[in-house]
């Protein structure tokens, strides 16, 4: 079975029914309206849903914040018993990630192509095959793909021919990629904070499945 994000991205502002200067919590966008779909390494990486041990996550169960809007927290008490990992992120938390840092031991093996002037061309970011059996000696029938990598240290290198294969600790750049539905909630976050300010933008999440 999938696991789903739901949530909403919040911004404390000005509402009716507010006295003039008062702010207060409220929903302004739905995840479902971003597509932010099944990117079980983001959920890992920000959340530690669906945990590999990989990350130290960013933000994990923080439980729903006590000011959550109502609209958040209507759409929290839909999914009943069905929902889990409830937790927020503000903005300046996301600003703050390096997405640089590393995964907290080896993730992957890596394959590059040798080219003729020795530079390496990546081939796969991770990769699982044959041939990658043949030049490690690892049983690909008894081993399980997602922890070859811890087998051996980071930087272990076999060659079978022009292929090289090398083990690796992906980032969490990686995790939550330049081209996945994320970057999408954070354009949203941000443009958010550029007019109510950073300490004001946060995203509500929990998640099903």
């Amino acid at each position: 079975m999938g696991t789903d994000i739901h949530g909403f991205i919040e911004c404390r502002a000005w509402t009716r029914g507010l006295d003039f200067g008062e702010t207060a919590w409220c929903a302004a966008i739905s995840l479902e309206m971003l597509s932010a779909g099944r990117e079980y390494a983001a959920f890992d990486c920000l959340f530690g849903v669906r945990s590999s041990g990989d990350w130290q996550p960013i933000a994990a169960d923080r439980g729903l914040p006590q000011d959550a809007s109502e609209t958040t927290r209507a759409g929290l008490a839909e999914w009943g018993d069905a929902a889990f990992g409830v937790t927020w992120l503000t903005w300046n938390e996301v600003a703050a990630i390096d997405w640089d840092e590393p995964a907290l031991h080896p993730t992957n093996v890596a394959q590059y192509r040798q080219l003729s002037d020795q530079r390496l061309e990546l081939v796969h970011r991770s990769v699982w095959s044959r041939r990658f059996a043949r030049a490690s000696g690892v049983n690909t029938l008894t081993v399980d793909p997602g922890q070859v990598a811890v087998l051996w240290d980071e930087g272990t290198e076999w060659r079978h021919g022009d292929a090289v294969f090398r083990v690796e600790r992906l980032t969490r750049r990686h995790a939550v990629p330049s081209d996945s539905h994320w970057q999408g909630v954070w354009t949203v976050m941000r443009t958010l904070a550029h007019v109510h300010g950073n300490d004001a933008v946060r995203l509500v999440a929990w998640f099903e499945g």
